[in-house]
């Protein structure tokens, strides 16, 4: 589901037994467009309210999906110039890849490359690599986009903006990636008042905010696309794992 790689479709030419991940297979997520204004939205909120935005994301694939999709709203003035932090040293390193082999990405994101267009870097956009750069976040005035690991808050950085920021009703935590049951993610997902960090207790204020066109896994319609690929004649098994009872 990824905008940047390449979608070429993998098909075979015989296939008797089929294992398919279900993760949205209950769900339809929003299209490009929809998700698109759905973070613009955020932003804007963010800005008005001079809160922190707050988007744990995993590094590889969905924070470069992101990124490129922050590229093109602060070159088509389409949010204000608030700073962004990428606060994941995981990210930083796994989008100098992304760079790096272009060829693997898709059409029309090479085609910007080639304009000069660096998507993965813009205006307002700072990495920060070192704890020390990390610690330095917290100087900077709001309006602030904080983007850090890990995507389900089971660690990593966003934790201590967590701590910092979730408390207060001016910020806002976006969740763009699946939630696993039981995670910090998917407990504040589900509306928990109250969250336990490094052995203290916080009480959420912070909007909770979802945008699931983000994920990488396919919903209901894109799975389903995707079966309709083989021959049913010659499929006679079909396995569906990660999922969960609707």
């Amino acid at each position: 589901r990824t905008q940047l790689l390449d979608p070429a479709v993998t098909t075979f030419p015989r296939l008797e037994t089929l294992m398919l991940e279900s993760t949205y297979g209950g769900r339809v997520h929003e299209d490009r467009k929809e998700r698109t204004l759905l973070l613009q939205s955020a932003i804007y909120e963010t800005a008005v309210m001079k809160g922190v935005l707050m988007i744990p994301s995993f590094a590889i694939e969905r924070t470069q999906e992101l990124l490129y999709e922050l590229n093109n709203l602060v070159n088509n003035h389409d949010i204000p110039p608030i700073p962004i932090f990428l606060d994941s040293p995981l990210a930083i390193k796994a989008t100098n890849i992304f760079k790096r082999y272009p060829a693997f990405l898709n059409t029309e994101t090479t085609s910007m490359i080639r304009t000069g267009d660096d998507v993965f870097h813009f205006p307002n956009l700072h990495a920060t690599l070192t704890s020390e750069e990390s610690k330095h976040i917290n100087d900077i005035p709001a309006p602030k986009i904080i983007i850090a690991g890990s995507g389900m808050a089971q660690g990593g950085r966003i934790l201590h903006h967590i701590k910092r920021y979730i408390g207060d009703a001016v910020n806002q935590y976006l969740i763009i990636g699946y939630q696993v049951e039981g995670s910090l993610g998917r407990r504040l997902l589900d509306g928990e008042k109250m969250i336990r960090v490094h052995g203290q207790h916080y009480p959420v204020h912070a909007k909770i905010r979802a945008i699931g066109g983000y994920s990488a896994h396919a919903d209901q319609p894109h799975l389903s696309a995707w079966v309709q690929h083989f021959d049913p004649k010659q499929l006679q098994y079909l396995f569906l794992n990660h999922g969960e009872q609707q």
